[in-house]
């Protein structure tokens, strides 16, 4: 899942190209720039010049089609953090792998959508998978705080709440309209990591 910093258009289909992952793509991209709630199956439909009755064909709803992007993402986290996890590492290090790939995904067309989903406006179903998602990424940062804390390479009173702090930094990356800036993924991952390890005080 590369990260693409140059502002994609939205490609007219070739007529019987329409599947999922197209869908997907298209959904995810409306979504960051245009959000959410103000995006429609009309407006997804439009912009893949297809009528809504095509997009029911692949997904019954607006929020299958975002639930289908979270978790899209979220298996690829899981696949590159078991490839790039290592726990030889000092709880430290293993921590800014951790933060360098989920910046990673949330920063890419579709994982930008594991941090726009909102629990609120879901059903209840959609919300009880989206909650357990984060519970479970949670889980897996503060597991690697605590391995640092027990090694001597980090320095905190508590884990939890540093857990909720720097999930709090990185999610909010995903609300920027970071094609259009010109800060570089790894300035913004050194400078937080350095707020994160070294402080501001």
């Amino acid at each position: 899942m590369p990260v693409k910093t140059a502002k994609p258009k939205l490609v007219r289909p070739k007529r019987g190209t329409i599947n999922k992952k197209l869908i997907m793509d298209t959904s995810a991209l409306m979504f960051h720039e245009k959000g959410y709630d103000r995006t429609t199956l009309d407006d997804i439909a439009r912009a893949l010049s297809i009528t809504k009755p095509s997009l029911y064909y692949h997904f019954a709803n607006k929020e299958e089609i975002l639930l289908a992007c979270v978790f899209s993402a979220d298996d690829y986290f899981r696949e590159e953090i078991t490839r790039r996890d290592d726990e030889n590492d000092t709880g430290r290090k293993r921590v800014e792998v951790f933060l360098r790939l989920y910046l990673e995904v949330i920063t890419h067309d579709i994982g930008v959508s594991m941090i726009l989903a909102d629990d609120r406006v879901m059903s209840d179903e959609g919300r009880a998978r989206y909650n357990e998602l984060r519970r479970v990424m949670n889980e897996a940062l503060e597991s690697r705080i605590k391995a640092g804390v027990a090694d001597g390479s980090i320095h905190v009173p508590e884990t939890k709440l540093t857990t909720y702090a720097i999930f709090g930094m990185f999610n909010w990356v995903g609300h920027w309209h970071f094609r259009k800036s010109s800060t570089s993924l790894e300035k913004v991952f050194d400078r937080f990591i350095s707020v994160i390890f070294d402080g501001i005080g």
